[in-house]
C-alpha cells in the first residue's frame, strides 16, 4: 500500500470581487481541511495547479481529470475542474463537479461559494443564496461571502434591505473601509430612504 502523508490541499477559487460589470479574480487559496492522500497525489496536484497559474487550462483540465481517476477519493481535483469549466463559462459541467466536489468534502466553504457563483451564472438565485448562506456558516469571519451574497441581492434578486445588511456586515470585517462599498451603500439609502433595515442571519 503506497504510504500516506498530511497535505494541505489547494483549491482554485473565483471570487465576484466587483459591483458594476462583476470582474473576477482568481485566487490559488490553501484549505484549510487536512486531508490525508498519497505523496504522488501531492506531486500530481501541485503540477496541476502550476498550470492553472501559467494559464495552460486545457493541460490542467487533462491533468485534474487524471487525478480523479487515479485520487477518486479527493475533493480537490473535482473542485478544480469545476473552476476551470466555470472560468470557460460552461457552468452546468462547472455545476456538476463541484457537487461531487461538495459531496466528497461537506464543510469546504470554498466550494460552496464557488458553486453559488455557478449558480448566479445560470440565474438560479434561490441556490446561489443557499450556497453562499452555507459558506457563511461554514466560516463567517470570511468577508467575501458576505459581499457576493449582497451583489447576489442586489444586483440579481432586487432586495436592497438584504443587499445593505450584508455589505454592511462585509464592512465590518474589513480593517479599513472598502470605499467602493460604501458607495453601493449610499446608493442603496438613496434608493430607499424610508426603508427600516431588517435583521441578518446572526452572523
Amino acid at each position: 500500500m503506497m504510504p500516506l502523508l498530511k497535505y494541505i490541499s489547494l483549491i482554485l477559487l473565483i471570487t465576484a470581487c466587483s459591483h458594476q460589470g462583476m470582474k473576477k479574480t482568481i485566487d490559488a487559496n490553501v484549505d484549510s481541511q487536512l486531508v490525508e492522500i498519497p505523496p504522488q497525489a501531492a506531486i500530481d496536484f501541485k503540477q496541476a495547479i502550476e498550470l492553472v497559474n501559467e494559464d495552460k487550462l486545457d493541460a490542467a483540465l487533462d491533468a485534474f481529470l487524471l487525478m480523479t481517476k487515479n485520487y477518486p477519493q479527493l475533493a480537490g481535483p473535482y473542485a478544480n475542474i469545476g473552476v476551470i469549466h466555470s472560468r470557460n463559462k460552461k457552468y452546468e459541467k462547472a455545476e456538476a463537479f463541484l457537487l461531487i466536489a461538495k459531496d466528497k468534502n461537506k464543510t469546504n466553504h470554498k466550494v460552496m461559494n464557488q458553486l453559488a457563483l455557478t449558480y448566479r451564472h445560470q440565474g438560479k438565485f434561490d441556490l446561489a443564496k443557499a450556497e453562499y448562506e452555507l459558506a457563511i456558516n461554514q466560516s463567517p469571519t470570511t468577508a467575501d461571502y458576505y459581499l457576493n451574497l449582497g451583489i447576489l441581492y442586489d444586483l440579481y434578486m432586487g432586495d436592497l434591505n438584504n443587499a445593505k445588511v450584508y455589505y454592511e456586515k462585509y464592512q465590518s470585517l474589513q480593517s479599513e473601509v472598502d470605499r467602493n462599498v460604501a458607495g453601493w451603500i449610499v446608493d442603496i439609502n438613496r434608493r430607499t430612504p424610508n426603508t427600516v433595515q431588517v435583521a441578518g442571519d446572526g452572523q
